[in-house]
């Protein structure tokens, strides 16, 4: 009896382990393909289709400015320091826009970029940046 009763106990472990692996499994596909998806997406934004040239005297720093965001599409989030630097990047590069052209032309600028970025973590960080500039009192280039 007491080996049947073992045996049961044994059995019904191993069961539970396999029905946790598989889930382990499900998991870790959908992780990895949500990565893909993010990379592709990632791969997708072309700041190049901005025409910075139509902006004149301002297109050195919107030239600046996409290099700041191009930074925070590349940055590390596991780096705190990493996304310290992209942030404070975007913020002068944004104040410096805006110093030379105005508030609305970096907003439209922006808008353009943001349709672009499909990562919340990457729109989270620029958007952090902006606000960040809003508050700067000068550029520094």
């Amino acid at each position: 009896m007491k080996k049947t009763l073992s045996l049961l106990m044994l059995v019904a472990a191993l069961t539970g382990c396999e029905e946790a692996n598989q889930a382990i499994d499900k998991a870790q596909d959908a992780a990895n393909s949500a990565v893909d998806t993010m990379q592709e997406k990632m791969d997708s934004v072309d700041l190049s289709e901005l025409k910075l040239d139509t902006l004149g005297d301002a297109s050195k720093s919107a030239q600046a400015l996409v290099e700041a965001v191009d930074e925070a599409l590349n940055a590390d989030f596991s780096d705190p320091d990493m996304l310290i630097d992209a942030q404070d990047h975007i913020a002068n590069a944004y104040k410096c826009l805006v110093d030379v052209s105005s508030e609305s032309t970096a907003e439209k600028m922006m808008a353009k970029v943001m349709e672009a970025i499909g990562n919340p973590e990457t729109k989270t960080l620029i958007e952090q940046g902006v606000e960040k500039a809003q508050a700067a009192k000068e550029c520094v280039m």
